[in-house]
């Protein structure tokens, strides 16, 4: 077990020396509580179930090294800021984040981004499904994260947040930009 366990830490050192990112040891307090090993995660490490999940850049840029640390909290807490910047750029609204954002940009009546012509009740549905899904997950994930110290302590949960950003990523891609709001930028 002692050496399974070191020769573990031995490849992940090989392996951050390989990317790089020995260089810039981030210098973070460590989390109140470290996951076990999760009963359905079929003995994967948390570490390389994220490698092959998270596959959009911008989350995975500033999460995978927080996450691989053990600072779960803030990993989530900086895919959700990705994504909010990602939105307020596409938007053109760079003076507003958070909640006030997600509003405004997926508002059922008069959106900023969407995905559909909403013309049918499927289609009003899911622009008002995605709106509450949008300032939900910035007023009670996002805010809670950087607001509380480790909020989010277990990489289980962490990873599942920080796929529920992804997906929010994915679909504000997916998104068209509203023309009248395309016309005009504030």
């Amino acid at each position: 077990m002692t050496f399974k366990a070191i020769e573990g830490i031995r490849r992940l050192q090989e392996h951050l020396l390989e990317l790089g990112v020995a260089r810039a040891v981030l210098s973070l307090p460590a989390p109140r509580m470290l996951a076990l090993p999760s009963p359905t995660s079929e003995g994967a490490e948390p570490a390389s179930v994220f490698a092959r999940v998270i596959t959009e850049s911008e989350i995975e840029r500033v999460a995978r090294d927080l996450f691989v640390s053990g600072h779960y909290s803030i990993a989530v807490q900086e895919a959700y800021k990705a994504v909010d910047r990602f939105i307020a750029d596409k938007t053109g609204r760079g003076s507003l984040s958070g909640t006030t954002l997600m509003e405004l940009t997926f508002s059922p009546k008069s959106p900023i981004l969407h995905w559909t012509d909403r013309r049918t009740q499927a289609e009003l549905d899911e622009q008002a499904g995605y709106h509450r899904l949008y300032a939900g997950a910035m007023l009670g994930i996002r805010n809670p994260v950087a607001h509380e110290f480790n909020w989010v302590d277990e990489a289980d949960v962490a990873l599942e947040l920080i796929v529920f950003a992804q997906h929010l990523l994915r679909k504000a891609k997916a998104a068209r930009l509203d023309e009248p709001h395309a016309r005009r930028k504030p």
